[in-house]
């Protein structure tokens, strides 16, 4: 529901009771309907828009409003007035799941709507074609589609009916884990949403880009910043439904976002946010019970239930979900998805409750309903497998006839050809024949043979040009090509030259700190000095900063024989560390590269092996090693 909020609530509203926005639209399209001034197209055009909206709640009293649309188009007898009623008459038919008659429709809505070259229309059309194919699963038809749509509806004014393809676009887009698209079309329906105004179209552009930020945050979930921007979405479509709700053709819009809200806080939030998410489920419960969203009720009955088994109090949670199947079951055609989830979890519940005797009759009764279910799915996945075929049967058909029509228009020109070459050859034999004049027929001959070597001249010519400026166009490829790779390998010699500097002012800085810490050394040695060598412990002391002092100078010089033996050693381990490694870590690394064991290193450093395999850990870490790689291996493949 939280992928296709706009969506879900079209399927939530049908056999739901009319909406007050939506009574308000087609009360405003009847009044229109009664200004005598309106032309026919433009009284083709309201009967459509009235079809279309009647057919949300009530398809069959949306179909008479259609042929009537089509008895004017007959009438006005126009390409553009009939594309419009044939693309009325296919929304309806689609409302009525009569997907064949649907498709037929839109095939002549097509076809009038290329023949009057009016773009609008046509993107129209395209876009009503779009969403034929995807409600048949057809992802790759529609997205052809709704592309096309967009095409042809550039520049227009049509910004809601850009805003239903940019808000399909996101949704397929997103459903295919192409998360970069999805964020484009979704910006671009919030775009289209705010440029047409309509409450419905924002509340969906809100909508939209919420489930954009939630695809990404689920990718990475450490980004709470993407979190955020969702719940800011959400927050949009909410505040935005609240305030324009009665100009909302879909008042229970309320309910969905409510209900989104609640889901994402139940989703991505911590317990501590559970008071806000039963908040806005409470929120959904009461507005979605008011606008007859039965569905919706179910839902939110169903979120009660999860909290109240979190609380363990099992009683309570299976009195949701007997509420929430009681509502399932009043409904003209049950929920299947809905009432068999229901049914598995009070089955849960009561198991966990510890009554098998009532576990053991849900779950028969989720086995009873899942038969049904079942059934009925195939019965609608062959109706809708019978659909496709025969929409494909009709567009191979279709593409048959063109390219018939194609080759009967090749073969009429040949026809053409061949009867004037003909005439010409009996008007020749006619001149030659009442003339008799074979010296003009030698000399014709002789015309024809220079006409031909002229030709043939000028066609060796041609080849030849079309040589220089293929060999032209090949030297100017070539150079750019070139241009190119040298451009390539300079940006590769900067990035290099930046990584070096870089390292190079990480050694500078840890060369400053280790004279620093040197200076200290010596200072604490010469106070100690001065204050009394009598003092064991401070003659221990002083032994200690030698010692440390040497350990650094003998690093130190070790290093820089390093750099001179191996120079790519240190710059390779501080980039596979993305720099992370300190100068003890380097340490560690180059006495294992000398091959000390770790009892080796531990005596030079003067700290235990514990520390040691420590700090083994640490640097694998950093360097970005499995738990089975072998850190001494690696170190020595860097020598």
């Amino acid at each position: 529901m939280r992928k296709y909020p706009l969506l879900f609530l079209l399927l939530l509203l049908l056999g739901a009771p009319v909406a007050r926005g939506q009574q308000y639209a087609m009360d405003s399209l009847r009044r229109e309907l009664a200004v005598k001034e309106l032309t026919t197209f433009q009284r083709i055009r309201t009967l459509g828009q009235l079809a279309r909206i009647t057919a949300i709640n009530a398809p069959r009293e949306g179909l008479p409003i259609a042929f009537q649309a089509m008895e004017l188009a007959k009438k006005d007898k126009s390409d553009l007035a009939y594309a419009s009623a044939y693309v009325s008459l296919s929304q309806v038919y689609l409302a009525m799941d009569s997907t064949d008659l649907a498709a037929r429709n839109i095939d002549s809505a097509l076809y009038f709507a290329d023949r009057s070259g009016d773009k609008v229309m046509q993107g129209l059309v395209w876009y009503r074609k779009g969403k034929l194919d995807n409600f048949q699963d057809r992802i790759e038809a529609s997205v052809s589609s709704f592309l096309k749509a967009i095409k042809l509806l550039e520049g227009s004014n049509d910004y809601a009916t850009l805003g239903g393809i940019y808000y399909f676009m996101a949704g397929t887009y997103g459903d295919e884990g192409d998360l970069a698209s999805q964020e484009k079309y979704a910006r671009l329906c919030l775009d289209a949403a705010r440029k047409s105004g309509l409450p419905d179209d924002l509340c969906n552009g809100y909508q939209t880009m919420a489930s954009s930020f939630e695809y990404r945050f689920r990718k990475d979930s450490s980004d709470k910043a993407l979190l955020q921007e969702c719940m800011k979405y959400n927050g949009l479509a909410y505040t935005t439904a609240l305030q324009l709700r009665n100009k909302l053709n879909t008042p229970s819009i309320i309910a969905v976002v409510a209900l989104n809200m609640a889901d994402v806080y139940a989703a991505y939030y911590p317990p501590t946010y559970r008071d806000s998410a039963i908040h806005y489920i409470n929120i959904a419960l009461q507005t979605a019970r008011e606008t007859g969203q039965k569905t919706v009720v179910a839902s939110c009955f169903g979120q009660l239930s999860d909290y109240a088994v979190l609380d363990g109090d099992y009683k309570r949670a299976e009195s949701y979900l007997l509420e929430a199947l009681a509502v399932v079951n009043s409904q003209a055609i049950a929920n299947g998805p809905v009432r068999l989830h229901i049914m598995q979890n009070l089955g849960n519940i009561a198991e966990q409750r510890g009554d098998k005797t009532k576990a053991l009759e849900y779950y028969k009764s989720y086995m009873e309903y899942y038969k049904n279910f079942f059934d009925a799915e195939q019965l609608a996945a062959a109706k809708k497998l019978e659909a496709r075929y025969e929409t494909e049967k009709k567009e191979r058909a279709l593409l048959v006839a063109q390219q018939q029509a194609a080759f009967n228009k090749k073969l009429n020109v040949i026809y053409v050809v061949l009867i004037i070459a003909c005439l010409l050859a009996l008007l020749f034999l006619f001149r030659a024949y009442h003339f008799r004049l074979r010296a003009s027929i030698e000399k014709q001959k002789l015309l024809q043979k220079e006409k031909e070597d002229v030709q043939l001249k000028a066609d060796v010519a041609a080849s030849k040009t079309r040589e220089l400026e293929l060999q032209k166009k090949e030297a100017e490829l070539s150079a750019r090509l070139q241009q190119e790779e040298t451009a390539r390998l300079y940006a590769e010699q900067q990035l290099l030259e930046a990584r070096k500097q870089f390292l190079q002012k990480e050694l500078l800085a840890g060369s400053l700190e280790l004279e620093e810490k040197n200076d200290l050394l010596q200072s604490l040695q010469k106070k100690i000095t001065e204050i009394g060598e009598t003092d064991p412990r401070l003659r221990k002391v002083g032994r200690i900063i030698t010692e440390r002092t040497r350990l650094d100078e003998d690093f130190e010089s070790l290093k820089q024989d390093f750099a001179q033996i191996h120079p790519s050693f240190v710059i390779q381990l501080q980039e596979k560390a993305q720099g992370g490694l300190t100068r003890v870590d380097l340490k560690y690394c180059t006495y294992i590269l000398m091959g000390l064991s770790n009892k080796e290193i531990g005596v030079r450093l003067g700290i235990e092996a514990k520390s040691i395999r420590m700090a083994r850990y640490r640097i694998k870490q950093k360097l970005g090693l499995d738990k089975d790689e072998n850190l001494d291996q690696f170190i020595r493949t860097l020598a």
